[in-house]
């Protein structure tokens, strides 16, 4: 796979609001095992972390659990008891992760013992409040168990960490709840980034929900060896993370003894050490306005992938994400992902429907059909669709698009639904169209400054029209990070021409390019404008940062 530069820039510097404190995640104890908790510990010391996160039930499970030895669960030993007491001892934070008591329910995993319920869960977490663990961390938990262990927690004054995955929001609809719900039970949401490809983005939906919910947003990479090719480029993306949402903590997620040697933690303050912090930005409220409804699972699904599309876009146009099911008064622009019709229509409430008689930009995608009932007529006629009924077209293959001569990829080849929307149904601007089994179709409608986005499911390449509705400057698609403000974030991971907006006037733009094998160059230019074009062409393996 292709590994293209990004681009760090940023013209003034702001102070930042905290610390950042290092932590490593060993999501497994076999390096703790073949260290020796002493050695182990010695050297997070030596190296600057300021917390361990463990899982401490990866198969095995490794501390005293009179409930897990009811359940039949297979005990490893008492590994926590001396590694928090060593930690401590230099001042180093233990979170415990127990995120294997989910994937028993969650993925029927097949280590031994039977699978918890709520009240299980919350004797295991007392258990780990009485081994002295400085908070608790999960991912996949159920929203009920959720809400249970942050009352917990909260009893307790420790905290509770919940490592989102983009999939979070379809589990919690399944299950009768929502995200909102769920997140609101959490003292951290932390991001994961795993894979070169549409991932990096839809891991930043943590971030929107922290946004809005007022959530610690701690940031997590994924191992070398996974996907990101290297440690060094472990670091790059530790370090464009850092760049964007200045967090409390990053963490390094490590298996081997070879990457936790050659990590250095305090390599992410010298890629950023002279970089500014970007100052508030805009804010692009994404309103996703669904049910608990079972029919909404799939909408749900569908907002997870097309949220590259969505985050990248508001990126590159200077915006913070919020995500709401009610749409923010102070906000900048609106994006609502509401279901439409799939059996039953599900109709807007007033505040949706306010924001189309005022000034700011409101974009807004449907799960599945679009109506033409009650409120929705209007709607239609302020996005200059006729008054027809569209029944969505279903596939799961890609569909190609163009967008002001320039070709790219509307539909991911996920899954995806559009609408059968023809020019002739189009009394607005038809700025994106595409083909599709010998017909042609509008996928987006511009009138005013209202928006229709034509289809669920949305490739991470849409970014890059929604990007110039929002901010003017068009440029060809681009996959990868995307943040413009007094930082700005660019990692490609595939050939691109960047044509950037700044939202103020600059004279002067310096970058540093950071490979994956930390190679270093430098370098400026000197413009009177608020926008500059940067070729990003193919230089293998590499990553450019830019201020």
């Amino acid at each position: 796979m292709k590994r293209i530069a990004a681009i760090f820039i940023a013209f003034f510097f702001i102070p930042l609001s905290h610390a950042l404190n290092y932590g490593i995640h060993c999501d497994d104890v076999e390096l703790i095992n073949e260290m020796g908790i002493d050695e182990f510990i010695d050297t997070c010391y030596e190296k600057g972390y300021d917390a361990i996160l463990m899982n401490v039930m990866p198969w095995e499970y490794y501390f005293e659990s009179p409930t897990l030895a009811k359940l039949g669960w297979e005990f490893g030993g008492n590994l926590l008891g001396p590694l928090i007491e060593k930690a401590h001892s230099k001042g180093i934070k233990v979170y415990a992760d127990i995120q294997t008591l989910a994937w028993k329910i969650r993925d029927d995993y097949d280590n031994p013992g039977g699978k918890p319920d709520k009240e299980d869960v919350v004797s295991v977490v007392l258990e780990l409040i009485n081994y002295g663990v400085d908070g608790i961390s999960e991912e996949m938990f159920p929203a009920e168990w959720m809400a249970a262990v942050y009352e917990t927690c909260n009893e307790y004054g420790i905290i509770y960490i919940h490592k989102h995955i983009p999939y979070d929001v379809v589990w919690f609809n399944e299950e009768g709840s929502n995200a909102f719900y769920a997140y609101s039970s959490c003292d951290v949401l932390m991001t994961e980034d795993y894979y070169m490809n549409d991932d990096l983005p839809r891991w930043q939906m943590a971030a929107g929900f922290s946004n809005s919910l007022n959530k610690n947003l701690w940031i997590k990479s994924c191992p070398a060896d996974w996907a990101l090719g290297s440690v060094k480029n472990m670091e790059n993306v530790l370090a464009a993370r850092v760049l964007q949402y200045n967090p409390e903590y990053v963490f390094a997620m490590i298996y081997s003894r070879e990457d936790f040697e050659e990590f250095e933690p305090s390599v992410i303050e010298k890629i950023t050490e002279n970089f500014s912090y970007s100052a508030k930005k805009g804010i692009f409220n994404i309103v996703v306005y669904l049910t608990n409804e079972s029919e909404d699972f799939d909408a749900w699904q569908l907002f997870d992938v097309s949220y590259a599309a969505l985050s990248t876009a508001a990126g590159a146009s200077g915006y913070d994400v919020y995500i709401t099911n009610e749409p923010m008064e102070e906000a900048d622009a609106y994006f609502i992902y509401t279901r439409g019709k799939m059996n039953e229509t599900l109709f807007l409430p007033t505040s949706i429907l306010n924001l189309f008689n005022q000034s700011k930009p409101v974009f807004i995608e449907v799960a599945y059909d679009l109506p033409n009932e009650g409120s929705w007529s209007y709607i239609r006629n302020k996005l200059g669709i006729s008054q027809e009924e569209f029944l969505s077209l279903f596939g799961t293959w890609r569909v190609e698009a163009e967008y002001n001569g320039i070709n790219y990829y509307h539909l991911s080849d996920d899954w995806y639904l559009f609408n059968p929307i023809e020019p002739e149904d189009v009394n607005g601007e038809i700025l994106s169209y595409g083909k599709f089994l010998g017909k042609t179709y509008a996928f987006i409608i511009k009138k005013e400054n209202f928006v229709f986005i034509n289809g669920a499911g949305l490739d991470a390449e849409a970014s890059f029209p929604i990007s110039n509705i929002l901010n003017d400057v068009l440029q060809k698609p681009f996959h990868g990070i995307c943040s413009v403000g007094k930082t700005s974030v660019f990692y490609a991971y595939d050939d691109t021409i960047l044509k950037i907006r700044f939202p103020y006037d600059v004279k002067r733009v310096a970058y540093m390019e950071r490979s994956m094998e930390g190679n270093v160059e430098i370098g400026e230019w000197f413009i009177q404008m608020s926008s500059v074009t940067l070729l990003i062409k193919e230089t293998t393996h590499s990553e450019t940062n830019a201020k």
